[in-house]
């Protein structure tokens, strides 16, 4: 007691190294799994990499969402995640290189609010080497908006699905896209940074999605991101961050029809009982996306239809721990995609 009147300062200091070591031990296989081997124990305190994560806008929560998925492989007899849990560059693309992502220009720091990403030109320069199916982009009527259409499998031969660990689920649970799309999706994903993390798998090496889409050319890129910073910022920030995204996005891949996937609910059990994870915050942000869109280049869609109850949650039936979808269930998503296409004239 008397050390702690004398020196709360140094007691404070051991009590949060304490915490920080203790975190970083026990996430260190979740949500810090990709800064593990930067840190060596016997020349760096392991709580550093608590510290990386922040730097890269990750948190001690961020992977509340998704540290179940590694689980996800005993139920319906699901097995054989990638244990990095990241896609593979496809190969063979024969797509012209597009711009270097050394050269990328960002979105203005200063801007405030959400994005206005309605004025991008649409390119009439040709795609090289790809079949980009049932999306011919030149020519087009730059204030011509499309409305949503069924489609067949084949239309995601020149796709891309960009995501967390929902996302890589899709991706092992859903053959029929898994064998025709490319997914860069990886567990612990979030907007922030998404564009330059080194996850890829390109061979013997990996990475980043920036550097990826700046060597191949995609019809049809979607995006699902937003349950692991759920916690971080306000579904403003959240929204301008996203909006950079599919900024960045578009300079790299100008012809690509880009989809905006509304984060998808939680089930009512963890609604009620998280303080972050419940279905009004996922809303509110759902909302502030669908702002993104302008329905010409840019589309907003909202699958939770093809999984919520009539309240609005997830079905319980469908996860197996009340934010994952079980293997099973993936078809779901899959059939809401098939009936949600743009087709351009």
């Amino acid at each position: 007691m008397k050390l702690l009147k004398t020196c709360p300062i140094l007691i404070g200091i051991v009590v949060v190294t304490i915490a920080l070591t203790a975190a970083s031990y026990a996430l260190e296989d979740t949500t810090y799994a990709e800064y593990k081997d930067e840190v060596d124990p016997a020349t760096i305190p392991h709580f550093v990499l608590v510290f990386k994560g922040l730097t890269d806008g990750i948190y001690p929560w961020s992977n509340l969402g998704d540290q179940y998925l590694a689980d996800a492989g005993n139920m319906d007899g699901a097995d054989n995640q990638n244990p990095d849990g990241a896609s593979t560059l496809g190969s063979g693309d024969g797509a012209d290189a597009a711009q270097s992502a050394d050269d990328l220009s960002t979105t203005d720091g200063n801007q405030t609010g959400l994005m206005d990403i309605s004025g991008n030109s649409i390119s009439g320069n040709s795609i090289s080497g790809n079949s980009i199916s049932g999306n011919s982009v030149s020519g087009n009527d730059a204030d011509k908006t499309y409305e949503f259409q069924p489609v067949d499998e084949e239309y995601f031969t020149d796709a891309l699905f960009i995501g967390d660990s929902r996302t890589v689920g899709l991706s092992e649970y859903c053959e029929p896209l898994d064998s025709r799309a490319t997914f860069y999706a990886k567990v612990s994903l979030t907007i922030y940074g998404v564009m330059d993390k080194e996850f890829v798998k390109d061979g013997d090496s990996k990475t980043s999605i920036a550097k990826a889409l700046s060597e191949r050319q995609f019809g049809k890129i979607y995006i699902m991101l937003g349950l692991n910073e759920i916690g971080t910022g306000t579904p403003e920030s959240f929204a301008e961050e996203y909006g950079k995204v599919i900024a960045r996005i578009r300079e790299l891949q100008p012809d690509a029809i880009i989809y905006i996937q509304g984060i998808m609910h939680v089930t009512a059990n963890k609604s009620d009982h998280d303080k972050y994870f419940t279905n009004d915050n996922i809303n509110k942000r759902n909302e502030a996306l669908s702002l993104l869109a302008d329905n010409k280049t840019v589309f907003y869609m909202d699958m939770n239809e093809a999984v919520d109850d009539e309240n609005g949650n997830l079905l319980k039936e469908l996860s197996f721990d009340d934010v994952h979808l079980k293997a099973s269930s993936y078809d779901r998503w899959y059939q809401f995609l098939l009936g949600h296409g743009i087709v351009r004239d």
